[in-house]
């Protein structure tokens, strides 16, 4: 048998996109946190979502990166469906070339201190089974989409010739490797690249889900070619898509410096909208007193209309219901 389907998700909401204080790294690696509460909940509902599609279409395996929030986000999968999990390299983070500090992810023997439930042994899965390694110098964007490129065409004739009775994987990663395998198994030139004609992007919010389907014409040739069916899917999750990021950002997915940029987006979009309110009043207001004007015996009607209009388009309440929205994201972090 053959791989038919490849699914591909994000891990869930990460702590250190919540305000401060964070709780520590589990595994006290440097750029690797546990999950937030609600990305928790996230992969709760991601694993609920794979449980209730048809069964021929659910992933019969699981690989994920090795850093904790990402085998984190598998476990209430590999629970849910009575799978195990085996860790590579080769689906890991994602870190900029001349960052000061290259993290390298926690191996079987530590991640078995939190998840040894679900864990596959070390022997039926080696964590660098693949053999295909993110560089200890860091990537560029043409490294990382290389990376991709090796690794499918590693792991895919591997993977078949050692588990023949498998059609389904589920691989768990973050979000620039998301986006690299998917343009991989696209064949795009760059992981900036377009994936159709009115210019759309691989998606890759927190646990989104994506789904790539073998052609039925490449079963049987070298040059294998795979269909995007979802893109990253967050249709299961009550909060819908946060956090999506591509190469375009310039800083690496939920880095201090990503938070930052969100922050200063969102900062800048309430005072145009602020801006914008404070004009259609002052606009509503003239027009009103211009007609008052201009109506003489009808100026009294007038008058009833303006401080209808001006009591229902002030800045005021509009202004002051949109703090409350930004206030409860600026606590969730997901501004």
């Amino acid at each position: 048998m053959t791989l038919k389907e490849i699914y591909i998700a994000r891990h869930g909401y990460r702590s250190n996109w919540l305000p401060p204080p964070h709780p520590p790294n589990p595994t006290g690696i440097d750029s690797d946190p546990p999950l937030a509460p609600h990305g928790v909940e996230q992969a709760k509902q991601l694993a609920a979502y794979l449980v209730s599609i048809p069964s021929e279409d659910s992933p019969q395996f699981i690989l994920s990166s090795p850093f904790y929030r990402c085998v984190e986000t598998a476990e209430p999968i590999a629970r849910m469906l009575g799978l195990k999990i085996g860790l590579e390299r080769g689906v890991g983070e994602w870190f900029r070339k001349g960052r000061n500090t290259i993290p390298v992810p926690a191996n079987y023997n530590d991640l078995n201190k939190f998840f040894s439930e679900v864990l596959v042994e070390e022997k039926e899965w080696p964590r660098d089974h693949i053999g295909v390694i993110p560089s200890l110098e860091g990537e560029l964007p043409e490294d990382i989409l290389a990376r991709a490129q090796n690794f499918w065409k590693a792991f895919i004739p591997q993977f078949e010739k050692e588990h023949p009775e498998i059609s389904n994987i589920l691989i768990v990663t973050h979000a620039a490797t998301k986006i690299a395998l998917g343009s991989a198994l696209l064949q795009l030139e760059t992981v900036t690249s377009p994936i159709d004609d009115n210019h759309a992007m691989l998606r890759a919010g927190a646990c989104s889900l994506s789904k790539y389907i073998r052609a039925d014409d490449t079963f049987a040739t070298d040059n294998l070619k795979w269909n995007l069916v979802m893109n990253g899917n967050c249709e299961y999750l009550t909060q819908g898509e946060e956090m999506n990021w591509d190469f375009t950002t310039g800083v690496e997915a939920g880095s201090n410096e990503d938070i930052a940029r969100r922050q200063h987006e969102a900062k800048k979009k309430k005072e145009e909208e602020e801006a914008a309110a404070a004009t259609a009043a002052t606009a509503t207001t003239t027009t009103a007193g211009t007609a008052k004007n201009g109506l003489g015996s009808e100026g009294s009607n007038v008058n009833q209309s303006r401080e209808i209009s001006e009591e229902t388009s002030s800045t005021g309440p509009i202004v002051q219901s949109k703090e409350a929205v930004e206030d409860d994201m600026e606590v969730r972090g997901r501004i």
